[in-house]
């Protein structure tokens, strides 16, 4: 992630990338969730069935959770980690708008 970090513009999606990159100046860490109710509908159009899509949004989470408090030892999501917490659920052009948004401000509170 450090290494990825170092090289200039990336995206990196993972449990822990806040955690490691949570002393850099030069990050926007943003958090992204859903309701239940939004997962479970992805997942339908994915092809999983009700009951395999209703799993898989109640044990992911669980074990992202589970992920962040074994290795950083915090509740998970350590809120004060990300500059902004977005709900997916308002479609992902809103959510593509938005992260764009922060990424100007952020990078004019930082010049």
């Amino acid at each position: 992630m450090e290494h990825a970090a170092k090289r200039g513009n990336s995206v990196i999606v993972g449990r822990g990338s806040p955690h490691f990159l949570r002393d850099r100046q030069d990050t926007l860490r943003v958090f992204l969730y859903a309701p239940k109710e939004t997962k479970v509908q992805r997942l339908l159009t994915r092809g999983k069935t009700q009951n395999e899509a209703e799993q898989l949004a109640d044990s992911v989470d669980q074990e992202r959770g589970e992920f962040v408090q074994k290795y950083f030892r915090v509740k998970w999501p350590a809120r004060n980690l990300y500059h902004a917490m977005i709900n997916t659920a308002i479609g992902d052009a809103a959510v593509v708008h938005m992260i764009q948004e922060l990424i100007k401000a952020v990078d004019t509170t930082q010049s």
